[in-house]
């Protein structure tokens, strides 16, 4: 064996091996991106609908509490 050369014992890069395995398996970056983005809109859309829910359910009957003739 000469100095400055690794020995090869020709054990496997498992970790090398299963990302060629499993990449071509991926989505490609944007469409992972715009899924990302996706799943944004819709939760800032549920939490905007459930925030107005809220308020119109509890704000908007403490406005009746003093004056029942309205």
């Amino acid at each position: 064996m000469e100095l400055g050369r690794e020995f090869d014992d020709g054990a496997l890069d498992w970790d090398a091996a299963f990302e060629a395995l499993v990449a071509p398996l991926r989505p490609p970056r944007y469409r992972r991106v715009a899924r990302a983005a996706g799943q944004l809109a819709l939760a800032v859309a549920l939490l905007a609908v459930s925030t107005w829910m809220l308020i119109s359910m509890v704000a908007e009957p403490l406005g009746h509490l003093g004056r029942p003739w309205r």
